[in-house]
């Protein structure tokens, strides 16, 4: 399987690297694009429209399954880029990390657009939940942690569409290295 890792908010490829050499060691390939602006101040559409054009450029066999994996705000990029933009048609398995599903309480910090559509009941949220049923045929999984600082509360990532996998991480950013998670994430990629 080759995996697509969306990195979250004010981040770029690099936070998403140790997951992606954990994944590599046991032989896949790992792709990570750097979206751009990576604070959202653009919308959640405008990122999910990059990663569909990074996918498209870098994996034009549409046979070859993908395993999306998305970081925080790269989760709900990734959602997007599933449920509005087809990608559900070439994805075979999606791995959500510390997602704010149903919205964060951190983002009325920011006034940006992206920081917006991740508050609770968000349009962007309440349209996400609506598109979901296209989902049905990928294998969809949501890894959080109840520590998470970051997405507030942490259950806002708990997705009744995925199976759902706490992770014992002291913080947020500290789950991508978790040693757990890469286990657990390569265990459902059979």
């Amino acid at each position: 399987m080759i995996f697509v890792l969306v990195h979250g908010i004010h981040d770029t490829c690099t936070k998403v690297k140790p997951l992606q050499t954990a994944l590599e060691q046991q032989g896949h390939r790992c792709l990570a694009p750097s979206l751009t602006p990576n604070n959202g101040s653009k919308g959640l559409e405008h990122l999910a429209k990059q990663l569909r054009d990074f996918i498209n450029a870098e994996l034009p066999n549409q046979e070859i399954p993908i395993g999306l994996v998305g970081f925080s705000m790269g989760g709900l990029v990734s959602r997007y880029y599933l449920q509005e933009l087809g990608g559900h048609q070439r994805v075979s398995h999606f791995f959500s990390i510390a997602a704010p599903h149903h919205g964060t309480i951190m983002a009325y910090f920011s006034t940006r657009l992206g920081a917006k559509q991740m508050r609770p009941n968000s349009l962007f949220l309440q349209n996400l939940q609506q598109s979901a049923g296209c989902l049905q045929t990928l294998h969809c999984y949501s890894f959080w942690t109840p520590w998470d600082l970051m997405i507030l509360p942490a259950s806002s990532s708990v997705w009744d569409r995925a199976e759902n996998i706490a992770i014992n991480s002291l913080s947020h950013p500290l789950l991508l290295s978790s040693r757990r998670l890469h286990s657990a994430i390569l265990a459902r990629s059979i």
